[in-house]
């Protein structure tokens, strides 16, 4: 290398401030410093050099440093301490999310129960999570934040999802006979050619929400607000329907071939029916 380029490379340096370390920053402050202790010692005392008076001058000022720099030291520690805590409380939560869309039932059951001790399954960790293909089979999400979640071809049979916000959930050909809605809230959900066997939808907010080719035999949807829903080839009852799995409506009737379905979804029907609810009340009052 040439005297050119090692002074190119050391100008590069200079500019990129590659040189800068937190080791050479520290031996130039504490060469710093013992230079100016030196040069203020000779100043003030130009007898000469005593042992004695330079720890008569210096012990107080070197046992204050020694304190502010134990109480650094424990400050950083406990920064450090935190952001580590902080880090793996992310890893965890990305583990535990990952594996709640896991294929292996008793996994994802175990995620759901982790996410519920640690807060995250109802605070909108989950908000839009991706579950697709995910067996959650007689899994507990009751009061979990789902809005927005993808549910596509997930199991869901027998599934707890009381009072959980599903807003905007994707269940398009999700299987979830037997699966517990009651009171949840389901507005503009998608349940595109989904199986819905004996599903418990009773007092949930299914408003807008899509049951285009849904399978509902045995549905119990009394007291679900049903407005501007949309039942597009949905099927109500089997081509050998057991009489005692009728498929109830929300006013407590059961679904029948004659059903006018519009009764309950278009609020421009004659005889419309929707819930006593607070969320009915201002519809009507226009409040």
């Amino acid at each position: 290398m040439t005297n050119k380029q090692r002074a190119e490379k050391i100008r590069r340096k200079f500019t990129l401030g590659d040189w800068i370390t937190v080791q050479r920053v520290g031996v130039v402050l504490l060469t710093a410093s013992l230079v100016l202790g030196v040069i203020g010692y000779s100043n003030q005392h130009p007898e000469g050099f005593s042992i004695a008076q330079f720890l008569g001058d210096f012990y107080a000022n070197v046992s204050t440093e020694f304190a502010s720099i134990a109480i650094t030291v424990l400050i950083i520690d406990t920064l450090n301490r935190r952001r580590e805590s902080r880090v793996e409380s992310q890893r965890e939560r990305e583990e535990l999310i990952r594996t709640l869309g896991s294929k292996i039932n008793e996994r994802a059951r175990q995620a759901a129960e982790t996410l519920r001790a640690r807060g995250w399954l109802t605070d909108g960790t989950l908000q839009e999570i991706d579950l697709r293909a995910a067996n959650l089979e007689d899994a507990d999400l009751f009061m979990a934040d789902l809005q927005g979640a993808n549910f596509q071809w997930a199991m869901l049979k027998n599934a707890t999802l009381k009072k959980a916000n599903l807003v905007g959930a994707d269940f398009s050909n999700t299987r979830a006979w037997g699966a517990r809605c009651y009171k949840a809230d389901l507005r503009s959900a998608n349940f595109t050619d989904a199986k819905l066997y004996r599903i418990n939808f009773e007092k949930a907010d299914l408003r807008e929400a899509v049951f285009k080719g849904a399978i509902l035999d045995g549905a119990d949807m009394t007291g679900a607000n049903l407005r501007g829903a949309h039942f597009t080839g949905a099927i109500f009852r089997g081509s050998n329907p057991n009489p005692d799995s009728h498929t109830l409506l929300p006013d407590g009737s059961a679904w029948t071939p004659d059903t006018d379905l519009a009764r309950f979804t278009d609020p421009a029907h004659p005889a419309f029916w929707q819930p006593a609810t607070d969320d009915a009340a201002r519809d009507e009052s226009g409040v």
